[in-house]
């Protein structure tokens, strides 16, 4: 959606098959995909809800993997998003310590959405509880230059200014509140500039001659944490520790932060919030039944 002063931007979440790397059988009971569920309840509160639409309208995007079966897709295209489809990425040494995440580096194709001004991503697994629209306004997420720094060697070039802001990794559900600031980000939630440049980069990171560049025990995250270190030529910037909370607990709750990053149908997450996104998905369900039963 065009903003004020012509600006566009989007949220946005992704979905890869529940078995990395294989098709989804076609007929499966989507029920079962509590990702899935989880990106419709987000599609819900951020394009429709009452306590967290977005005010401007602001696009939501369904980033999936081909193997996505296509009840999945069509089901969040009449729940609002716009779905893109993208081919999975894929690096022969950037290698994660879990199969499920063996999708995860395509989220990376967000940065040829270069019909964007600004995405902000948010992993499907998130409880919203408040409107998110002015992370966009957020001051980490300003247009930043590229330093030049001869001193330190590029795998590639770089563009010449960039966007990349997210939250520190809280580690632990008994953080403090808030929580203390780290060199090292959680990619479940970030703000980006769509920039070919950049993905040609993380392209030519994924090459076997850059294996041992960084750790890959969470594929994306580490990259990102390589490619936006604070000490390198695009550092990172600290969104508001208001907008999302890793590891979340009540204390986060009462707190007032917008959004959650865990997976709230698990009986092991925060009962509150559990509560609360449980009720959440039961809102959605009510709010197509009658919608789609006027139809």
């Amino acid at each position: 959606m065009h903003l004020p002063g012509g600006r566009k931007f989007a949220f946005a979440t992704f979905l890869a098959p529940r078995h990395p790397g294989e098709p989804e059988r076609e007929l499966e009971d989507t029920d079962t995909d509590s990702y899935f569920e989880s990106a419709r309840v987000m599609a819900y509160r951020l394009l429709h809800s009452p306590s967290a639409r977005s005010s401007a309208k602001i696009d939501f995007i369904a980033l999936v993997t081909s193997e996505v079966t296509q009840a999945k897709k069509d089901r969040l295209a009449r729940d609002g998003a716009t779905v893109v489809v993208v081919d999975r990425l894929v690096s022969e040494w950037i290698t994660p310590k879990e199969g499920r995440w063996q999708d995860v580096l395509s989220k990376l194709r967000l940065w040829t959405m270069t019909q964007y001004d600004k995405i902000a991503f948010i992993d499907a697994d998130h409880l919203i509880t408040q409107p998110l629209d002015g992370v966009f306004d957020d001051p980490a997420v300003a247009i930043q230059y590229t330093a030049v720094n001869a001193s330190v060697m590029d795998a590639a070039p770089l563009p010449d200014t960039y966007v990349f802001a997210a939250r520190p990794e809280v580690g632990n559900y008994g953080h403090d509140n808030p929580p203390n600031e780290g060199d090292y980000l959680n990619s479940g939630f970030f703000v980006l500039k769509p920039d070919m440049q950049m993905f040609e980069y993380f392209e030519e990171l994924m090459l076997p001659k850059h294996e041992g560049l960084f750790r890959t025990v969470f594929p994306e995250q580490d990259m990102l944490n390589y490619v936006f270190r604070r000490e390198g030529k695009m550092p990172w910037g600290s969104l508001w520790q208001g907008w999302n909370r890793n590891f979340p607990n009540e204390d986060d709750f009462r707190y007032g932060v917008h959004s959650y990053h865990d997976k709230f149908w698990d009986a092991g997450s925060d009962h509150v919030l559990s509560t609360i996104w449980h009720s959440q998905r039961k809102e959605m369900e009510d709010y197509w039944a009658n919608n789609e039963k006027k139809a």
